[in-house]
């Protein structure tokens, strides 16, 4: 039954965006920015303002965020290693098993697992990763240290300046009034099929080549390690209750779409960026229905 109410409506429309692009071929250029600089800041906006949100809570979040990018980086170095892989190979590997899909896959699928209690947390969730995914995974694609441009790119992002606008409200103390708040409420709810679509349409592009070796080992990582990763950091922070069933399944999603965008701007081999996305984002539907039963 969990896979038939919480998953597979993900799937549904996962589906439809891939049959709409393999119908149409559209360009996903204007979607994309509407769902980047519109509809998901709007999101963020909304769902920060409407939540009630513990300065321990985010600080602790924050804690998470960190730990686990270093901890599945690292292991994603140690396993390149051990099997020789070459340098433009390790950072696909890293790109590919330490950065999930919190966004596009994570915040649909928290919303029918656990409903609009967790839609703050999941935000949240999103929000942090987002700054991983806006500079860590732009540095390792570049292979040099770039922060200062990674973050003058995250910093053109909305989503980063809604959540300090959202944070900055809770902290004075101001609610907006209602005939401001419900427009953007209403602008953040065609965030959530519309990330779905798009990921879809995304896959229609995708193509296993020659890689299956890299793309099952990273696929592994990325859908095993992962959640005992995410258990081991719960635990170690004492996030408990739904927070914690929240981060442990926003961070075992599939591999993050938007690495992709990286590894072919700065050929990273993205032949084996991609073909990770695609078999990760199949194979979680039996991964996460599994989590989900062992998360209760």
């Amino acid at each position: 039954m969990l896979f038939i109410q919480v998953i597979l409506p993900v799937f549904v429309i996962v589906g439809a965006g891939y049959l709409l692009q393999r119908r149409l071929q559209l360009d996903l250029r204007p979607l994309t920015d509407s769902s980047l600089f519109l509809f998901t800041p709007a999101l963020v906006l909304a769902s920060l303002l409407r939540h009630e949100l513990a300065t321990a809570q985010f600080g602790r979040f924050l804690l998470f965020m960190l730990a686990y990018t270093a901890v599945m980086a690292g292991l994603a170095v140690l396993l390149a290693r051990g099997c020789g892989c070459a340098g433009d190979t390790t950072r696909a590997l890293v790109l590919s098993t330490a950065l999930m899909n919190v966004g596009n896959f994570g915040l649909p699928l928290v919303m029918f697992a656990y409903g609009p209690a967790a839609l703050s947390i999941s935000v949240l969730t999103f929000v942090l990763f987002s700054i991983a995914l806006g500079t860590f995974a732009i540095i390792v694609a570049q292979d040099q240290t770039g922060l200062a441009e990674a973050t003058r790119n995250m910093l053109r992002i909305p989503i980063f300046h809604a959540t300090v606008l959202a944070l900055a409200c809770k902290a004075v103390g101001w609610q907006p009034p209602e005939f401001m708040l419900r427009p953007v409420e209403l602008l953040g709810q065609a965030a959530v099929p519309l990330m779905l679509t798009l990921l879809g349409m995304q896959l229609a592009r995708v193509r296993i080549g020659n890689g299956w070796g890299f793309c099952s080992l990273a696929t592994g990582l990325r859908l095993v390690a992962g959640p005992l990763v995410g258990m081991m950091l719960a635990a170690w922070l004492d996030i408990s209750g739904l927070p914690r069933k929240v981060l442990i399944l926003q961070t075992s999603t599939p591999s993050a779409v938007l690495t992709l965008l990286y590894a072919v701007r700065y050929n990273t081999r993205p032949d084996l960026v991609s073909g990770t996305i695609l078999l990760s984002t199949l194979l979680s539907a039996i991964s996460l229905t599994v989590l989900l039963y062992l998360l209760g």
